[in-house]
């Protein structure tokens, strides 16, 4: 550990002790504006809709108020800065959240606190609104403590992260000179020096026969635990088609009576779109449902019935372009959304693929797949991989601060989650998740507390412990930059 760094530690864990109570606090009032971002309600100088830029006004507000610079960038971003502006080091945190979805136990909205947990519960307090308040206060911090930087420290708050990161590509193409090393507080520690690529977007193909609805998903990010549609047959045909079900399938499903005919839900396990091991897709569920069924009619039978293949497996296998590589793994690929209006089901698809994997390739793989079972690209959008030597000198710094203060000898990482390292130029993606922190969720029911999940649960002690490996990247990049 760096002589300067071991001087300052103790003073900046009674610190951070001390501000405990106001940090939680701050936490709390971030995540009570529903920042959900919403391209669709743009205004003039809220580019997100109302919400994320009340919430850009909030986060500025605060740094303002704790005596730092701030700049807001017309709504598409703003900055909390300190010491040399030519010379800074970045910390580029979201202010944007996905959407909540039905069944929390807690308001998803209300940051509530749990002290015998140690935890905070809300949308947004764990990705990103957490560590971006940890990075205005880590700034408080070095600023009271005193602790010399020869580099300012620019905190970068987005508000479309979840959405696209259109807010951190408008300011890029738009002139904005980013610091010469950035870190980004959204992903795992210790670094992640490579992400993979994204295609996402929709498909569609068009509907008849009795299928009169189907619904899932929330955002193309999230693997939907519920989906459901109505069907133009009666209860007890629906009831007496399921019977002949595999009984695993079957348990998974809910029937209704409707005025039309049936509701028929199906109940899966949620997930983020770039780890889609863990999960259990509904949409598979309830078209593998209705395909075994055989109830519906028309062209309806055979696009459902399409879907259920495609959503199969979520490694490109159903669509023939399955790729690995040795430095990011798999290429994923899941569909996550699903909407039945006017004859035209749209379904929302995310792959996230291999860095080394020519995107080219793989769309014209999937496009071949989805025009063979009737679909055909509706608005689909990509976005290159990220990737940085595992042997760049900011690595070797940044794994040398966390190794000195963990004692853990994790190797640097690839995922397949995007992060603003795709946008920000010399970004790296650092914390604030801690390999071996382990937490007790038998107070939530299964499936929730996930970043991107019902009841999503902020850690404290992952903050605090964020806040010291933070500490210290920052005095490592400061010396050799």
């Amino acid at each position: 550990m760096s002589e300067q760094f071991s001087r300052w530690m103790p003073a900046a864990e009674q610190w951070i002790a001390e501000h405990r109570e106001e940090l939680i606090r701050e936490i709390q009032d971030a995540v009570r504006i529903p920042s959900v971002s919403r391209p669709d309600q743009a205004a003039p100088g809220a580019p997100f809709g109302p919400e994320c830029r009340r919430m850009l006004d909030h986060m500025l507000a605060r740094g303002a108020a704790y005596g730092f610079r701030t700049r807001n960038m017309d709504g598409w971003a703003g900055t909390i800065s300190m010491g040399d502006e030519s010379h800074a080091i970045g910390i580029v945190g979201h202010l944007d959240v996905v959407p909540v979805g039905d069944g929390w136990v807690y308001p998803p909205f209300a940051g509530t606190w749990l002290p015998e947990h140690n935890a905070l519960i809300g949308r947004g307090g764990d990705d990103n609104k957490g560590p971006a308040v940890a990075g205005l206060f880590l700034m408080r911090m070095i600023r009271d403590l005193g602790i010399p930087m020869r580099c300012g420290i620019r905190l970068y708050c987005g508000v479309s992260e979840e959405n696209g990161m259109a807010d951190m590509r408008h300011i890029r193409e738009n002139g904005e000179k980013f610091p010469e090393v950035s870190l980004v507080p959204d992903a795992g520690f210790p670094v992640n020096y490579g992400q993979k690529g994204h295609l996402n977007g929709t498909v569609q193909a068009r509907v008849d026969g009795n299928l009169l609805a189907f619904r899932s998903g929330s955002a193309l990010n999230i693997i939907p635990d519920l989906a459901e549609c109505e069907v133009a047959v009666s209860l007890s045909e629906a009831a007496a088609a399921a019977e002949r079900l595999e009984e695993g399938l079957r348990k998974t499903l809910e029937l209704a009576e409707t005025p039309a005919g049936v509701r028929i839900r199906a109940n899966g396990v949620s997930g983020h779109a770039a780890a889609p091991e863990s999960s259990v897709n509904a949409i598979h569920l309830l078209c593998a449902a209705l395909a075994g069924m055989g109830i519906l009619t028309g062209s309806g039978r055979e696009v459902i019935g399409a879907l259920a293949e495609l959503t199969a497996d979520s490694w490109c296998e159903s669509e023939g372009a399955a790729f690995a590589d040795d430095i990011s793994g798999k290429t994923t690929l899941v569909y996550s959304t699903a909407d039945l209006a006017d004859g035209l089901l749209t379904v929302g698809v995310d792959s996230r693929y291999s860095i080394t994997y020519d995107a080219a390739e793989l769309r014209e793989k999937l496009d071949r797949a989805w025009e063979k079972r009737g679909f055909e690209e509706a608005d689909i959008s990509v976005s290159r991989p990220f990737y940085i030597p595992k042997d760049d000198p900011k690595v070797t710094a940044l794994q040398q601060v966390y190794r000195e203060l963990t004692g853990r000898e994790d190797p640097p990482y690839t995922m397949g989650g995007g992060t603003y390292s795709r946008e920000v130029p010399d970004a790296i993606s650092f914390g604030f998740g801690m390999p071996g922190m382990q937490h007790d969720l038998s107070f939530l029911p299964a499936g929730h507390g996930g970043a991107h999940g019902r009841d999503e649960v902020l850690w404290m002690d992952k903050i605090e412990n964020g806040m010291k490996l933070y500490l210290g990247a920052l005095l490592a990049l400061d010396s050799i930059i």
